[in-house]
């Protein structure tokens, strides 16, 4: 594996991460239920948002600006 690779999988791993602990945090600050309509509207909410972030990382990575 490259070192571009090596950094995309690294990259995906902590975003995964953070959005956990995130949707977590949040399920708890706010006293949602487990498997209620709200927690899967956070986690839908949550899920949404990290897989935009990831297609913003996969368009960086397949077109990095010259630095």
């Amino acid at each position: 594996m490259n070192r571009e690779d090596e950094k995309k999988k690294t990259l995906d791993h902590h975003i995964d991460e953070r959005f956990a602990e995130i949707f977590f945090i949040a399920k708890e600050e706010y006293d949602i239920e487990n498997n209620s309509e709200e927690e899967g509207r956070l986690y839908d909410l949550v899920n949404n948002f990290k897989l935009k972030l990831k297609e913003k990382c996969e368009t960086h990575f397949a077109n990095p600006s010259s630095e």
